[in-house]
């Protein structure tokens, strides 16, 4: 797995965090079955998060669920590439692209005014979103193009 991409685990703490979720934020919103107390499914998340539980289809269901419902943002494609990429599938394809710091993707970008206003890539800094980036002030410069619009070259034009 490359260096510079988080664990399948901590992925998903950033997004979390982003999204200024508790883990019993989550937990509340993470169906399991049979149920569970909230501590229990808070304590499991907790371990997800520090990669001492591994990562099944019923923890994915779960958090596309709670995705689906708007609750905790993620995208699924990337967790599944992270598991993979970790137990050590050969790349196949390009590792996602992540912010540094939150973790976002082009299929989920950091979100202000949902759903209007969404981050985009930094020119100066491939692996940092706007969102995270340090704000120059300078209100007159190129808005980039959104997180989630996929660029074709290292100028961060749009792909067309």
């Amino acid at each position: 797995m490359p260096d510079d991409l988080p664990s399948p685990g901590t992925y998903l703490r950033k997004r979390r965090e982003a999204q200024c979720l508790s883990i019993d934020d989550v937990a509340a919103i993470f169906g399991t079955v049979p149920s569970v107390p909230l501590a229990t499914r808070a304590a499991m998340l907790e371990s997800i998060e520090a990669d001492l539980t591994p990562i099944d289809d019923s923890v994915i269901t779960a958090l596309r669920k709670a995705t689906e419902l708007g609750s905790f943002r993620f995208d699924p494609n990337v967790l599944i590439r992270l598991i993979d990429m970790r137990a050590g599938s050969p790349l196949l394809s390009n590792a996602p692209r992540l912010c540094r710091t939150c973790a976002c993707s082009e299929n989920d970008a950091c979100v202000e005014g949902w759903p209007a206003a969404t981050c985009g890539w930094r020119d100066d800094e491939v692996d940092l979103c706007t969102a995270c980036g340090p704000d120059d002030g300078d209100a007159g410069e190129e808005t980039p193009p959104p997180a989630n619009v996929p660029v074709n070259d290292q100028l961060g034009s749009a792909a067309a």
